[in-house]
Protein backbone atom coordinates (compact mmCIF):
# COMPACT_ATOMS: atom_id res chain seq x y z
CA UNK A 1 0.00 0.00 0.00
CA UNK A 2 1.38 3.14 -1.05
CA UNK A 3 0.97 6.11 1.28
CA UNK A 4 -1.13 8.68 0.36
CA UNK A 5 1.41 11.77 1.72
CA UNK A 6 3.86 10.51 -0.98
CA UNK A 7 4.68 11.84 -4.88
CA UNK A 8 3.17 8.48 -6.07
CA UNK A 9 0.34 8.34 -4.33
CA UNK A 10 -2.90 7.61 -7.42
CA UNK A 11 -0.77 5.63 -9.41
CA UNK A 12 -2.07 2.36 -10.45
CA UNK A 13 -0.53 -1.17 -9.64
CA UNK A 14 -0.76 -3.84 -12.10
CA UNK A 15 1.10 -2.01 -14.83
CA UNK A 16 3.66 0.79 -15.46
CA UNK A 17 1.70 4.13 -14.24
CA UNK A 18 3.51 7.02 -14.39
CA UNK A 19 2.99 11.28 -13.25
CA UNK A 20 5.49 14.03 -14.89
CA UNK A 21 6.88 14.92 -12.16
CA UNK A 22 7.20 18.83 -13.53
CA UNK A 23 6.41 20.35 -16.80
CA UNK A 24 9.13 22.96 -16.07
CA UNK A 25 11.77 20.31 -15.78
CA UNK A 26 14.06 20.28 -18.73
CA UNK A 27 14.05 16.33 -18.71
CA UNK A 28 11.36 14.20 -19.01
CA UNK A 29 11.46 13.02 -15.19
CA UNK A 30 8.15 10.70 -14.31
CA UNK A 31 7.10 9.45 -10.63
CA UNK A 32 6.22 5.62 -11.52
CA UNK A 33 4.69 2.57 -9.80
CA UNK A 34 5.99 -0.28 -11.60
CA UNK A 35 3.73 -3.57 -12.31
CA UNK A 36 4.18 -5.56 -8.89
CA UNK A 37 3.24 -1.89 -6.93
CA UNK A 38 7.30 -1.26 -6.94
CA UNK A 39 7.40 2.80 -6.49
CA UNK A 40 9.91 4.00 -9.20
CA UNK A 41 11.65 7.00 -10.56
CA UNK A 42 11.49 7.10 -14.50
CA UNK A 43 13.86 9.12 -16.86
CA UNK A 44 12.34 9.08 -20.61
CA UNK A 45 15.48 8.86 -23.17
CA UNK A 46 15.21 9.47 -26.86
CA UNK A 47 18.16 6.89 -27.23
CA UNK A 48 19.78 4.36 -25.32
CA UNK A 49 23.26 5.05 -24.75
CA UNK A 50 25.60 3.18 -26.53
CA UNK A 51 27.80 1.24 -25.09
CA UNK A 52 25.58 1.04 -22.23
CA UNK A 53 27.52 2.73 -19.21
CA UNK A 54 27.84 0.63 -15.73
CA UNK A 55 24.80 0.78 -13.43
CA UNK A 56 25.06 0.81 -9.73
CA UNK A 57 24.20 -2.26 -7.45
CA UNK A 58 22.22 -1.54 -4.64
CA UNK A 59 20.83 -4.28 -2.43
CA UNK A 60 17.73 -2.35 -1.97
CA UNK A 61 17.41 -1.08 -5.66
CA UNK A 62 16.66 -2.22 -9.06
CA UNK A 63 18.03 0.23 -11.66
CA UNK A 64 17.81 -0.41 -15.38
CA UNK A 65 17.18 0.31 -19.14
CA UNK A 66 14.01 -0.77 -20.50
CA UNK A 67 12.66 0.18 -24.08
CA UNK A 68 8.83 0.78 -23.69
CA UNK A 69 6.43 1.25 -26.42
CA UNK A 70 7.05 5.17 -25.65
CA UNK A 71 10.36 4.66 -25.80
CA UNK A 72 13.54 3.72 -24.22
CA UNK A 73 13.78 4.71 -20.48
CA UNK A 74 16.23 4.88 -17.32
CA UNK A 75 14.25 3.78 -14.15
CA UNK A 76 15.22 3.84 -10.90
CA UNK A 77 13.08 1.29 -8.68
CA UNK A 78 12.78 0.62 -4.84
CA UNK A 79 12.45 -2.81 -3.16
CA UNK A 80 11.59 -2.64 0.10
CA UNK A 81 8.82 0.17 0.65
CA UNK A 82 10.16 0.73 4.55
CA UNK A 83 12.87 3.06 2.67
CA UNK A 84 10.08 5.04 0.78
CA UNK A 85 11.05 8.28 2.66
CA UNK A 86 14.54 7.74 1.93
CA UNK A 87 14.01 6.80 -1.51
CA UNK A 88 11.99 9.88 -2.47
CA UNK A 89 14.36 11.94 -1.10
CA UNK A 90 17.62 10.26 -3.67
CA UNK A 91 15.21 10.82 -6.29
CA UNK A 92 14.59 14.10 -5.80
CA UNK A 93 18.52 14.70 -5.74
CA UNK A 94 18.75 12.56 -8.96
CA UNK A 95 16.68 14.83 -10.65
CA UNK A 96 18.11 18.09 -9.43
CA UNK A 97 21.55 16.91 -10.66
CA UNK A 98 20.29 15.74 -13.77
CA UNK A 99 18.50 19.26 -14.14
CA UNK A 100 22.38 20.49 -14.36
CA UNK A 101 23.00 19.15 -17.58
CA UNK A 102 22.68 20.88 -21.37
CA UNK A 103 22.09 17.44 -22.96
CA UNK A 104 20.08 14.39 -22.52
CA UNK A 105 23.43 12.39 -22.22
CA UNK A 106 24.77 14.32 -19.84
CA UNK A 107 21.33 14.21 -17.55
CA UNK A 108 21.92 10.58 -17.63
CA UNK A 109 25.61 10.51 -16.73
CA UNK A 110 24.68 13.00 -14.03
CA UNK A 111 21.72 11.14 -12.76
CA UNK A 112 23.51 7.46 -12.75
CA UNK A 113 26.73 9.39 -10.96
CA UNK A 114 24.67 10.93 -8.72
CA UNK A 115 23.10 7.36 -7.78
CA UNK A 116 26.79 6.04 -7.86
CA UNK A 117 27.01 8.81 -4.43
CA UNK A 118 23.94 6.87 -2.39
CA UNK A 119 25.23 3.30 -3.08
CA UNK A 120 27.40 2.86 0.18
CA UNK A 121 24.43 4.23 2.10
CA UNK A 122 21.84 2.21 0.92
CA UNK A 123 23.83 -1.11 0.42
CA UNK A 124 23.95 -0.67 4.43
CA UNK A 125 27.57 1.46 4.83
CA UNK A 126 27.95 2.83 8.00
CA UNK A 127 25.81 5.84 8.81
CA UNK A 128 28.70 7.82 10.96
CA UNK A 129 31.09 10.48 9.51
CA UNK A 130 34.56 9.36 9.01
CA UNK A 131 36.87 9.80 12.24
CA UNK A 132 39.53 12.37 11.52
CA UNK A 133 42.47 10.12 10.81
CA UNK A 134 40.26 8.75 7.86
CA UNK A 135 39.52 12.57 6.88
CA UNK A 136 43.43 12.79 6.66
CA UNK A 137 44.13 9.99 4.47
CA UNK A 138 41.22 10.66 2.49
CA UNK A 139 42.44 14.30 2.02
CA UNK A 140 45.93 12.80 1.00
CA UNK A 141 44.85 10.85 -1.37
CA UNK A 142 42.81 13.27 -3.36
CA UNK A 143 45.80 15.31 -3.42
CA UNK A 144 47.80 12.74 -5.53
CA UNK A 145 44.73 12.08 -7.04
CA UNK A 146 44.51 15.75 -8.76
CA UNK A 147 48.30 15.59 -9.10
CA UNK A 148 47.60 12.26 -11.42
CA UNK A 149 44.39 13.86 -13.16
CA UNK A 150 46.39 16.95 -14.30
CA UNK A 151 48.76 14.42 -16.27
CA UNK A 152 46.73 11.58 -17.22
CA UNK A 153 43.20 12.37 -17.53
CA UNK A 154 40.02 12.17 -15.27
CA UNK A 155 39.66 8.52 -16.59
CA UNK A 156 42.97 6.87 -15.79
CA UNK A 157 43.69 8.51 -12.76
CA UNK A 158 40.65 6.88 -10.83
CA UNK A 159 40.85 3.99 -12.39
CA UNK A 160 44.53 3.96 -10.95
CA UNK A 161 43.44 4.80 -7.26
CA UNK A 162 42.44 1.50 -5.90
CA UNK A 163 43.18 2.82 -2.42
CA UNK A 164 39.29 3.10 -1.32
CA UNK A 165 38.79 -1.17 -2.29
CA UNK A 166 41.27 -1.74 -0.12
CA UNK A 167 44.16 -2.62 -2.12
CA UNK A 168 47.63 -3.13 -1.27
CA UNK A 169 48.88 0.03 -2.85
CA UNK A 170 46.95 3.75 -3.06
CA UNK A 171 47.47 4.15 -6.77
CA UNK A 172 48.30 1.34 -8.72
CA UNK A 173 49.45 2.00 -12.68
CA UNK A 174 50.86 -0.40 -15.22
CA UNK A 175 54.73 0.64 -14.36
CA UNK A 176 54.27 2.67 -11.52
CA UNK A 177 52.44 2.50 -7.83
CA UNK A 178 51.99 4.90 -5.53
CA UNK A 179 51.84 5.03 -1.85
CA UNK A 180 50.15 7.93 -0.15
CA UNK A 181 50.88 8.55 3.85
CA UNK A 182 49.36 11.78 5.72
CA UNK A 183 50.78 13.17 8.50
CA UNK A 184 50.14 16.01 11.58
CA UNK A 185 52.64 18.56 10.38
CA UNK A 186 53.89 18.98 14.42
CA UNK A 187 54.05 15.94 15.12
CA UNK A 188 56.67 13.36 15.64
CA UNK A 189 59.01 13.13 12.61
CA UNK A 190 57.49 9.61 11.41
CA UNK A 191 54.80 7.87 9.50
CA UNK A 192 52.86 4.86 10.23
CA UNK A 193 53.21 2.21 7.91
CA UNK A 194 50.01 0.09 8.44
CA UNK A 195 51.39 -3.45 7.14
CA UNK A 196 54.32 -5.42 5.21
CA UNK A 197 52.41 -5.20 1.73
CA UNK A 198 52.59 -1.45 1.51
CA UNK A 199 55.91 -1.14 1.00
CA UNK A 200 56.41 -4.29 -0.95
CA UNK A 201 57.86 -4.13 -4.33
CA UNK A 202 55.76 -5.23 -7.02
CA UNK A 203 57.00 -6.90 -9.97
CA UNK A 204 57.70 -4.65 -12.99
CA UNK A 205 56.58 -1.58 -11.43
CA UNK A 206 58.61 1.31 -9.48
CA UNK A 207 57.10 2.43 -6.30
CA UNK A 208 56.73 5.37 -4.73
CA UNK A 209 55.97 6.60 -1.15
CA UNK A 210 54.27 10.39 -1.38
CA UNK A 211 53.80 11.86 2.30
CA UNK A 212 52.19 15.10 2.93
CA UNK A 213 51.25 17.12 5.91
CA UNK A 214 47.49 16.97 6.82
CA UNK A 215 46.73 19.73 9.76
CA UNK A 216 43.72 20.43 11.43
CA UNK A 217 43.28 24.25 11.78
CA UNK A 218 39.88 26.45 13.02
CA UNK A 219 37.71 28.66 11.16
CA UNK A 220 38.31 30.60 9.29
CA UNK A 221 41.26 28.88 8.23
CA UNK A 222 41.56 25.85 5.68
CA UNK A 223 38.42 23.69 3.98
CA UNK A 224 36.27 20.90 4.93
CA UNK A 225 36.54 17.30 3.37
CA UNK A 226 33.57 18.48 1.75
CA UNK A 227 35.03 21.55 -0.22
CA UNK A 228 37.90 18.98 -1.10
CA UNK A 229 35.31 17.08 -2.39
CA UNK A 230 33.92 19.72 -4.08
CA UNK A 231 36.52 20.73 -5.52
CA UNK A 232 37.10 17.60 -7.86
CA UNK A 233 33.97 17.24 -8.44
CA UNK A 234 33.44 20.64 -10.16
CA UNK A 235 36.67 20.39 -12.20
CA UNK A 236 35.22 16.88 -13.35
CA UNK A 237 31.73 18.48 -13.94
CA UNK A 238 33.90 21.34 -16.17
CA UNK A 239 36.47 19.05 -18.25
CA UNK A 240 35.08 15.06 -17.81
CA UNK A 241 31.57 14.41 -16.68
CA UNK A 242 31.72 11.24 -17.50
CA UNK A 243 34.40 10.12 -14.75
CA UNK A 244 31.81 11.39 -12.04
CA UNK A 245 30.20 8.30 -11.55
CA UNK A 246 34.17 6.97 -11.29
CA UNK A 247 34.73 9.21 -8.83
CA UNK A 248 31.56 8.97 -6.71
CA UNK A 249 32.31 5.33 -6.40
CA UNK A 250 35.35 5.43 -5.13
CA UNK A 251 34.00 8.29 -2.39
CA UNK A 252 31.88 5.81 -1.73
CA UNK A 253 34.50 2.99 -1.04
CA UNK A 254 36.27 5.29 1.30
CA UNK A 255 33.23 5.51 3.35
CA UNK A 256 32.70 8.93 2.09
CA UNK A 257 28.76 10.05 2.49
CA UNK A 258 27.50 13.00 0.90
CA UNK A 259 25.20 13.59 3.46
CA UNK A 260 27.18 13.57 6.29
CA UNK A 261 28.03 17.01 7.93
CA UNK A 262 31.76 17.61 8.29
CA UNK A 263 31.85 21.48 9.11
CA UNK A 264 33.38 20.87 12.19
CA UNK A 265 36.86 19.85 10.86
CA UNK A 266 38.88 22.09 8.30
CA UNK A 267 41.96 20.94 7.10
CA UNK A 268 45.16 22.47 4.91
CA UNK A 269 47.60 20.11 3.25
CA UNK A 270 50.98 20.81 2.32
CA UNK A 271 52.30 19.66 -1.22
CA UNK A 272 53.48 15.95 -1.15
CA UNK A 273 56.93 14.72 -0.87
CA UNK A 274 57.74 11.77 -3.42
CA UNK A 275 59.63 9.29 -2.55
CA UNK A 276 61.62 6.71 -3.98
CA UNK A 277 61.45 3.29 -3.23
CA UNK A 278 64.23 1.73 -4.42
CA UNK A 279 67.63 -0.67 -2.83
CA UNK A 280 68.67 0.30 0.50
CA UNK A 281 65.47 2.19 1.44
CA UNK A 282 64.24 1.50 5.11
CA UNK A 283 61.21 -0.80 5.31
CA UNK A 284 59.61 -4.06 6.82
CA UNK A 285 58.51 -5.68 3.46
CA UNK A 286 56.99 -9.20 2.35
CA UNK A 287 57.84 -11.53 2.79
CA UNK A 288 58.11 -11.93 6.41
CA UNK A 289 59.28 -14.52 8.56
CA UNK A 290 57.06 -17.71 8.21
CA UNK A 291 54.25 -16.93 11.03
CA UNK A 292 54.26 -13.15 11.02
CA UNK A 293 51.06 -10.68 9.73
CA UNK A 294 50.01 -7.65 10.24
CA UNK A 295 53.40 -6.18 10.88
CA UNK A 296 53.05 -2.23 11.94
CA UNK A 297 56.15 -0.02 12.13
CA UNK A 298 57.37 4.22 12.32
CA UNK A 299 59.24 4.89 9.43
CA UNK A 300 61.46 8.00 10.49
CA UNK A 301 61.30 10.84 7.93
CA UNK A 302 65.15 11.52 8.59
CA UNK A 303 65.52 7.95 7.29
CA UNK A 304 63.69 8.57 3.77
CA UNK A 305 65.38 11.94 3.32
CA UNK A 306 68.06 11.05 1.00
CA UNK A 307 65.23 8.53 -1.35
CA UNK A 308 63.56 12.07 -2.39
CA UNK A 309 62.17 12.86 -5.78
CA UNK A 310 60.42 15.50 -7.38
CA UNK A 311 56.63 14.90 -8.84
CA UNK A 312 58.89 16.43 -12.29
CA UNK A 313 60.33 12.78 -12.20
CA UNK A 314 57.36 10.94 -11.20
CA UNK A 315 55.41 12.51 -13.31
CA UNK A 316 57.71 11.67 -16.50
CA UNK A 317 57.25 8.09 -16.23
CA UNK A 318 53.78 8.14 -15.93
CA UNK A 319 53.51 10.61 -19.11
CA UNK A 320 55.70 8.20 -21.07
CA UNK A 321 53.32 5.17 -19.30
CA UNK A 322 50.07 6.82 -20.56
CA UNK A 323 51.86 6.92 -24.21
CA UNK A 324 52.35 2.94 -24.54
Amino acid sequence: MIPNDTPWSGLEAGKIDTRRISAAARWNWFWAVMPRADVALVLQLLNLPQPAPDLPKLRNLDIRFQTLPGGPILYIRLKDNAQLELFETLCRDVMAAGELAETEAEALERAIGRTFRWHYLLRGGKLDVLPEEAQKGLIGEIEVLKLLIASLGAKPALTAWTGPSGAPKDFELKTDCIEVKARRGASQPFVKISNEHQLADVPDRHLWLAILAVDKVQPPHGRTLTEYVAEVTELLEWTEPSAIMDWDLHLADAGYDVLHDYSAWRWIVSPPDFHTITEGFPRIAAPVPLGLSGVTYALALSACAPFRARWDDVRSGLVNEGQQ
